[in-house]
């Protein structure tokens, strides 16, 4: 199943993507928000995921690329809407 593609908003800093966030608020109901910064130091791409459930990280996760951190999100956006779309469908059947 897919879903919409993110829409992300990067800030850049000499060809270099510093940051990245996006955010999905379904009706009010369902809210999600990535952010990816970047660190300088390691060169590595952190993923921070804010939302309920299995959205939330309470720790972010390292990538090595903005294209990796932000395929991640778009799979736990998904695994996430999957999950709602699984509950719609239950208490429609029902």
């Amino acid at each position: 199943m897919q879903f919409k593609d993110l829409e992300w908003k990067d800030v850049m800093s000499d060809g270099v993507t510093v940051c990245s966030h996006c955010e999905i608020n379904l009706c009010g109901v369902v809210k999600m928000e990535f952010k990816i910064n970047h660190d300088p130091q390691d060169d590595k791409y952190y993923l921070y995921s804010f939302g309920k459930g299995s959205v939330r990280r309470l720790k972010p996760e390292k990538y090595d690329s903005i294209e990796s951190a932000k395929n991640a999100a778009y799979r736990i956006y998904s695994n996430e809407m999957s999950r709602i779309k699984k509950a719609i469908d239950y208490l429609v059947a029902t």
